[in-house]
């Protein structure tokens, strides 16, 4: 793959991320040589627009630093928000006459096998709105019906003035150029619809998965175009020099890019986290990493493994709803892996039908937001519950604009909760929290142990404005005796998108067996990837160092349905002998499955490039300075019982690296608090975080 040139232009001297919560706005400035943090700050969300508190994140920024040449680093939920909330705009589908049904009839699966009364998310597409062609190719390619007369159905959607289109004909993967003539026609007609073609978004086989792939594209195309188009314009009046947007995969690309593959964006927040906890764990030498992210709506879960966080082909957009499965909506797009439920500091604390106390996943939002905000709230939340124990410190949320207020979060908790069950407010309290550890610690199980991983063998790096909050808590629950706090918890997911490379992937599907291809003809299948990669970067403005490339081919047994994801080299190399890929296929399978089929035929499904390229200058990671000023003073947290537990209250910046001490305090890091229910030894790490490691408690002895 060809090396974008980077330019004679000097290089800024900051990098700037920001990343987009459902509660709070968050802002990093760091050092790009030495990756010293010279600023983190957080602002409160503003869900009518997210762009507003982005701009203004950045007018506060430009006070203090010069924005020349700074490219803004953004994770954002513009497109997630859309699909979840069902914000997209009115779309049409386009497929292969008899298949525009394929995204209601689905694989026929139950999301919960057990339920009669089973809830299958809807389709993005309304029955009316979908409209077969008479054209047709076959799974080779081969022409089967050609394309009749477009004019009366363009004129169809013109009409109807829809604005999205999805187009997704039968085996487009293998022969485009129906959908090619197809979007010509559309964009000809309809200049200012949002048009998606299935191959160009997810060139890969699976009709349900590549239809879903392309109407979510489409469906929230417009709403993400809007956004981008609004932020650019806004940083650009600010003299900043330009915008990258963080994907689903980790990776950055240019806002232009990001509009036109939305899909690629849903897991654009979690992403980031996962990156910097990956970055983070290098920097402390841990490889093996649990990266737990808490904000104000949902609660996160991944692992990095080896350094690198596991990325997965394919994943289900909003399939959890109310704490059911619904399905979701496939996604055919490199996504960091991440267990997600809907557990966050602002999640509703409420008593169900039958009087049984639930946490979530309804959140209370940045408006009104948890009662301690003091911004209209009235509904105990898992932030008030923190309020009320004394775990949760006025010091990050001032910062953010926000006075502390406990009494209304007693209140709260008092009113919907503590009387109608003849309980104490206190006990209520710890309620609240001992059910959403134990929900997130269900996630955390899902994202190790139910993948046969060792839970024990991993770090927990904790995140967001409420994951320290719970980290030891849940860390006891599951297992984990080690936690490693970074310097800027509250900020993580801003951080990472400062730290993380450009990344692109493009694929495409070749089902054939192996025993059919030779080095040379594999080489050539590559050859219209490593075009289309060159385009992608070459449309980037971040100046690069050279990028890496992978090969990488999505292999099975014929007649399975899943497929093993093996090395094929990097770019540059050559392509290994197709003997040679059927024995890393077979040891692969061994590895996964614990057995092999000898005699079985291997076939070859998809070919993947994937090439990174790291930021010119760019820092690893962010520290924090020591701070004697800060508070250090012994306090008490609120027990179940109403007793006081004595604890220790400081700031991480008033310690010296090395300094320890123990269990139980509370402490304020980066934009987050730390509680530490227990016996612990508390460390200040050099870079201004917290490493912890956790000792049992009486009962955990006594049990």
């Amino acid at each position: 793959m060809a090396d974008r040139p980077n330019g004679s232009r000097a290089l800024p001297s900051i990098a700037v991320g920001i990343d987009v919560g459902g509660t709070f706005t968050d802002a990093i400035v760091a050092d790009l040589a030495t990756g010293a943090c010279l600023d983190a700050f957080k602002l409160p969300s503003t869900p009518q627009d997210p762009a507003i508190a982005v701009l203004h994140a950045v007018d506060r920024i430009k006070e203090s630093h010069p924005l020349d040449g700074v490219i803004i680093c953004h994770g954002t939920t513009v497109g997630t928000n859309a699909l979840i909330e069902r914000r997209g705009v009115r779309t049409a589908l386009v497929a292969t006459e008899g298949f525009t049904d394929v995204i209601e009839l689905r694989r026929q699966a139950r999301p919960e096998l057990y339920t009669f009364d089973v809830r299958i998310s809807e389709p993005l597409v309304a029955p009316g709105d979908r409209f077969g062609l008479a054209a047709r190719t076959d799974a080779e390619g081969r022409e089967i019906a050609p394309l009749p007369d477009l004019g009366p159905l363009v004129e169809k959607l013109r009409a109807a003035g829809f604005e999205a289109v999805a187009v997704c004909l039968l085996h487009a993967y293998a022969a485009p150029e129906h959908e090619h003539a197809v979007g010509a026609a559309l964009d000809a007609a309809l200049p200012e619809a949002f048009v998606s073609l299935s191959s160009d978004v997810a060139p890969e086989i699976g009709e349900f998965e590549r239809t879903s792939t392309t109407v979510v594209n489409a469906y929230i195309g417009p709403r993400v175009r809007g956004y981008l188009e609004r932020l650019h314009k806004g940083l650009a009046e600010r003299g900043a020099g330009g915008l990258a947007i963080v994907k689903s995969s980790g990776g950055l690309t240019t806002p232009q890019n990001a509009a036109r593959y939305p899909a690629h964006l849903v897991e654009s927040g979690p992403a980031a986290g996962l990156t910097a906890s990956a970055r983070f764990g290098a920097t402390i030498g841990e490889p093996n990493v649990l990266a737990f992210d808490m904000g104000g709506t949902t609660a996160k879960a991944g692992v990095v493994v080896d350094g690198e966080p596991r990325i997965i082909t394919e994943f289900y957009a909003d399939s959890l709803v109310e704490g059911r499965r619904t399905g979701g909506y496939p996604i055919l797009s490199p996504v960091i892996d991440v267990v997600e439920i809907g557990a966050g500091g602002g999640s509703i604390a409420y008593l169900d039908e039958a009087g049984v106390l639930k946490v979530g996943p309804e959140s209370a939002g940045a408006s009104p937001g948890p009662a301690c905000y003091g911004k209209g709230g009235t509904r105990p939340t898992v932030t008030d519950a923190h309020a009320v124990i004394g775990t949760l410190r006025p010091g990050p949320l001032a910062q953010a604009g926000i006075t502390l207020r406990p009494d209304l979060a007693r209140i709260a908790i008092d009113t919907h909760l503590a009387r109608p069950l003849g309980w104490d407010v206190a006990q209520a309290a710890h309620a609240i929290l001992e059910i959403a550890t134990a929900n997130m610690a269900e996630m955390v199980r899902l994202a190790t142990v139910r993948r046969g991983l060792d839970v024990r063998d991993f770090t927990m790096v904790p995140s967001g404005g409420a994951g320290p909050l719970h980290a030891s808590a849940i860390a006891r629950e599951v297992g984990i005796e080690r936690i490693a706090v970074p310097p800027l918890p509250g900020m993580f997911s801003a951080l990472g998108a400062t730290l993380a490379p450009v990344r692109h992937d493009v694929s495409r599907s070749l089902v054939t067996t192996l025993a059919t291809l030779t080095a040379d003809a594999l080489a050539a299948a590559f050859v219209p990837l490593i075009e289309k990669m060159d385009a992608l970067f070459a449309a980037e403005t971040i100046p690069l160092r050279p990028a890496t490339t992978a090969r990488l081919a999505d292999i099975r047994f014929r007649g399975q349905l899943f497929e093993l994801s093996i090395p094929l080299g990097a770019g540059g190399e050559p392509v290994p002998e197709p003997a040679a890929i059927d024995r890393a296929f077979r040891d692969a399978y061994v590895a996964e499955y614990g057995f092999d089929l000898p005699g079985s035929e291997v076939e070859l499904v998809s070919l993947r490039l994937v090439a990174t390229a790291e930021r010119e200058g760019g820092a690893t990671t962010a520290t924090l300075a020591p701070d004697a000023a800060s508070l250090v003073e012994d306090g008490a947290v609120l027990g179940r019982d109403g007793a006081a537990i004595p604890t220790r209250f400081l700031d991480a910046a008033a310690l010296g690296a090395g300094h320890t001490l123990a269990g139980p305090a509370v402490v304020a890091v980066g934009g987050a608090t730390v509680w530490i229910d227990g016996p612990a030894e508390i460390t200040r790490g050099a870079d201004g975080g917290v490493r912890i490691a956790l000792t049992p408690r009486a009962d955990q002895e006594a049990a």
